[in-house]
C-alpha cells in the first residue's frame, strides 16, 4: 500500500482550511478569558460614624459602621476598635451602642 503525502497533507489542510471557514461564516462565537491572581481589595469601603453623648453623668457611645464591597465582619469590627482607641474612648467605661450593615 503507497501512500501520497503529497495528497495526503493537501487533503488535510483543505479539511482544517474549510472547517475554520464554515465556522467563520456561521458562527458568531464571543470568548472572554479572565485570570485572577492574589488577593482582591477592591470594592471596598469602610464607614464608621462615633456619637458620644454624656446624660446624668453616664457616657453613652454610638456607634455606626457602613461596609460595602468585599468587606467582612472581622474588618468592620477591627476598624471600629482602632478607632474607638484612636478617639481615646474606653470599652469598659461606657456603654456602647453598635450597629453594623454591610451592602454587597
Amino acid at each position: 500500500m503507497n501512500i501520497e503525502y503529497k495528497s495526503l497533507f493537501l487533503g488535510l489542510f483543505l479539511g482544517i482550511a474549510s472547517v475554520f471557514t464554515v465556522l467563520f461564516i456561521l458562527g458568531n462565537i464571543e470568548t472572554k478569558v479572565s485570570f485572577a491572581t492574589g488577593h482582591r481589595n477592591k470594592d471596598k469601603n469602610i464607614e464608621v460614624s462615633i456619637k458620644q453623648i454624656i446624660e446624668n453623668g453616664e457616657n453613652f457611645t454610638n456607634v455606626l459602621i457602613k461596609g460595602t464591597g468585599d468587606v467582612t465582619r472581622d474588618e468592620l469590627e477591627f476598624e471600629m476598635e482602632r478607632l474607638l482607641e484612636e478617639q481615646g474612648i474606653d470599652k469598659n467605661k461606657t456603654k456602647l451602642n453598635v450597629e453594623i450593615e454591610i451592602q454587597r
